[in-house]
């Protein structure tokens, strides 16, 4: 029987280091899902546009250059320009759908979560907007309404401080953060967007030497698009260790000529699985 470890994952949708750590954290929790209990805690960063001074001037320069700087350091692709264009004033209702998503649909949250993240800082998606929200909803193949409601009402904000009681017991003052708990209550904390192989050792350690970790068969090209809506080319090279400039054919190997997209935001190439119309 695996040792079980619960992994408590404090974020926000908004959270431009918690882009940069996206697909190093989904990658481990892939690989080591057996090992693991998650349990992902909403951060509640940006309620609605009285967050921000003014968004149509100094701020919004701001909140861009920000994003741009972590782009860089990440080497991550970031739309920064949705600051000047159509500034994202709250983080709230998307943080709701996803606990509702997890409450319906928990096979799909960590999906939902990751196609808003990608819709906001890769495609510059407003994902305070409900069009946007509803559409990334309806992608997921579930219906949108009760959702979408609840995504913008009262009752969803009392859903989403519900939500906020792990981050109260742990202290959590900062995103991303991650707590992992063995059966011993014994804890490791990781702050910001840190390495694959730093959440590989802390679940060592946590598991202790004596049993060994299993490792999950790495699901194949079309299997990890169903769960990572957009694959980015750098990422695809990182977990099927191959070298970057191979990923195009590697894709072509894997997926054939039709049914999916490739692109590119900036310097990052992509690839994702076409949708039904």
């Amino acid at each position: 029987m695996n040792t079980k470890i619960k992994l408590y994952y404090f974020t926000d949708p908004l959270c431009s280091h918690c882009w940069a750590l996206d697909y190093n954290l989904t990658r481990f929790k892939l690989e080591y899902h057996h090992h693991l209990e998650i349990i992902t805690v909403m951060g509640g960063m940006v309620e609605d546009g009285n967050h921000f001074a003014d968004l149509h001037g100094k701020e919004a320069t701001e909140q861009a250059e920000h994003w741009e700087q972590v782009g860089l350091f990440y080497r991550i692709p970031i739309y920064k320009d949705i600051w000047h264009e159509n500034p994202i004033t709250s983080s709230f209702p998307s943080s709701i759908a996803f606990l509702a998503i997890k409450e319906k649909h928990p096979h799909l949250a960590a999906k939902f979560l990751r196609l808003v993240r990608e819709g906001a800082f890769a495609f510059g998606k407003n994902i305070a907007d409900r069009e946007v929200l509803s559409d990334m909803i309806a992608s997921l193949g579930v219906d949108t309404g009760e959702i979408l409601e609840l995504s913008y009402s009262e009752a969803g904000k009392l859903l989403l401080q519900e939500n906020y009681r792990p981050m109260l017991e742990f202290g959590i003052t900062g995103f991303p953060t991650v707590i992992m708990v063995n059966e011993k209550n014994e804890g490791i904390k990781i702050t910001g967007a840190r390495s694959y192989d730093t959440y590989k050792k802390a679940l060592v350690k946590l598991v202790g030497e004596e049993q060994k970790l299993v490792l999950a068969p790495t699901p194949s090209l079309r299997e990890l698009l169903e769960q990572v809506p957009t694959m980015f080319y750098n990422d695809i090279a990182k977990t099927y260790d191959i070298a970057e400039e191979s990923v195009g054919e590697f894709v072509v190997d894997q997926l054939g000529k039709q049914g999916y997209q490739t692109g590119a935001v900036g310097q990052y190439k992509y690839v994702r699985l076409s949708r039904a119309n």
